[in-house]
């Protein structure tokens, strides 16, 4: 009885031991894999052609909380992603660079419009795109940036990952993962790789308060390029 009961302490301590070396060795990978994020060299940028896609504009608003448009963020901070990206060699494109909509008369209007960014990312010969939104739920708790993208290509995980590290390692307590979503038009319409970057949640009082500050703005643009550049220097771009 008693070589049993050692027995099986020790196999105990064996499964511990075995699922403590696994949880080490999948913090290690992450902290090396947001190190070379982080260390990213921006000049791999350079060349390539990027597609970034403002949420909402003109008669959609997008969501609005405390005081702020989510159309008004997502521009300011995709404004600031594509200076970015273009003062380390990048071409950047636009779906929007003002406060417009592509919504048509009738029915049909919301989808008309995401069909129209649809077009403007296919024909702009892009390598890859990003769609900027806010999120917002009647929680006001909720925080963090998420990033979804389709999993019908594999660059479009890789991509989410690498953009999820950067945006989620930079806002600590934020403990989201990169999800696949079916059910975003863009994301399932556009045959390149992309994913859309819910930056933060405007209807948690002190996240809109960061979304709303040019500083924070700026800080997001550039994590999100070394996200960008990462996934290039890994030939996963193209």
């Amino acid at each position: 009885m008693w070589v049993m009961a050692i027995r099986r302490k020790l196999l105990q301590k064996l499964l511990l031991l075995s699922i403590a070396i696994v949880v080490l060795n999948m913090l290690t990978l992450r902290y090396l894999v947001f190190n070379d994020i982080e260390d990213a060299d921006l000049s791999k940028l350079s060349g390539h052609i990027i597609a970034i896609d403002p949420g909402h504009g003109g008669i959609d608003s997008g969501a609005a909380y405390n005081g702020l448009d989510e159309k008004e963020i997502t521009l300011a901070i995709a404004t600031k992603l594509g200076s970015t990206l273009q003062s380390h060699g990048a071409t950047v494109l636009f779906t929007r660079d003002s406060d417009v909509d592509y919504y048509t008369k009738g029915k049909g209007g919301k989808r008309n419009d995401l069909l129209k960014r649809v077009e403007i990312i296919e024909t702009s010969g892009a390598e890859l795109f990003v769609s900027v939104h806010c999120n917002a739920i009647k929680d006001g708790q909720w925080f963090g940036s998420q990033v979804f993208y389709n999993p019908k290509d594999e660059r479009n995980k890789l991509l989410a990952e690498a953009v999820q590290t950067t945006l989620k390692d930079y806002a600590p307590g934020n403990k989201r993962q990169a999800k696949q979503d079916l059910h975003i038009l863009l994301l399932n319409s556009v045959n390149i790789p992309g994913v859309l970057i819910e930056a933060g949640y405007l209807s948690n009082q002190r996240e809109a308060l960061l979304l709303a500050d040019a500083t924070y703005q700026q800080k997001l643009a550039e994590q999100i390029a070394k996200a960008l550049a990462y996934h290039f220097s890994q030939n996963v771009g193209r």
